[in-house]
């Protein structure tokens, strides 16, 4: 694709990085900008906000985080709605809102959605100028713009450029395969090996995420086996070179086993993709 051709030419020539999510964050926030233009979004900085949430590293992140902020929103402006009708807005009052929008967010598990919870219920019950049919609209308006900014930042994740966690992910192994070879006879790259396990581990977690919007058709069970032998790879380096033969053997052995799944794996998943 010729954008990440650009990209990929920007962060090499320069110290700022600029990722495909950075520039998809920019189409999305730049279409919620204009739809903001019209009267459908009544307030943008709810919109961008939810836009922003909207667009995350994975697609299943993007869903789960816009989400959590549609919920927290709902909820802030819930409460607020309560304690602004009933007028109890007295400094105990504004306290309680907030402890009770924290414990329902922590009993949802949308911890990462408190702060947009508790600033909507807060700047509903210090608009003392919205009443009535007012106050109400406020409510609705502010739960929707969110939720369309969110709407517009998970469609721009999810089908312009998606991440390709399958593609990091054989680059990732390629890497590996070469580190567990050249490992074996120079203990200075355990370190770089240990950093790109971690690495791969990452990757990983993020094609499981996202596996369900793949339309791979790939063998889980050996990339399984694979992953499962990597974990403890690092802990068969640091023993291989023991004085006992016995333990040498033992963890040289399963070096190479992993080396021969992390080949195997590699070559099925480079004819996939």
């Amino acid at each position: 694709m010729v954008i990440k051709k650009i990209l990929r030419k920007i962060k090499y020539h320069s110290p700022i990085s600029i990722g495909m999510r950075t520039f998809k964050t920019w189409i999305a926030a730049t279409l919620t900008a204009i739809v903001a233009l019209t009267p459908i979004i009544g307030n943008p900085f709810y919109a961008l906000m939810g836009t922003v949430f909207g667009m995350q590293s994975t697609v299943a992140d993007s869903f789960k985080m816009g989400q959590g902020r549609v919920i927290g929103t709902t909820i802030g402006a819930f409460i607020g709605f309560i304690f602004t009708t009933f007028d109890l807005t007295a400094p105990p009052f504004v306290a309680l809102a907030i402890v009770l929008a924290i414990i329902i967010c922590g009993l949802l598990k949308i911890n990462h959605s408190i702060l947009i919870t508790v600033t909507l219920c807060l700047l509903i019950m210090f608009n003392p100028e919205r009443e009535g049919v007012e106050l109400i609209h406020y409510t609705l308006f502010r739960t929707l713009d969110t939720a369309l900014g969110v709407v517009i930042g998970f469609l721009i994740n999810r089908f312009i450029a998606p991440p390709n966690h399958l593609k990091s992910l054989v680059s990732e192994l390629a890497i590996l395969n070469t580190l567990t070879k050249t490992a074996l006879e120079d203990d200075n790259m355990l370190p770089q090996l240990k950093k790109e396990l971690i690495s791969f581990m990452r990757i990983h977690t993020n094609y499981q995420a996202d596996e369900k919007y793949d339309n791979y058709d790939i063998s889980n069970e050996n990339l399984r086996q694979t992953v499962e032998a990597c974990r403890d790879l690092y802990f068969h380096f640091q023993h291989c070179k023991a004085t006992d033969p016995t333990v040498k053997q033992y963890h040289t052995h399963h070096i190479h086993q992993t080396a021969m799944l992390l080949e195997n794996t590699l070559d099925e998943l480079k004819h996939i993709i």
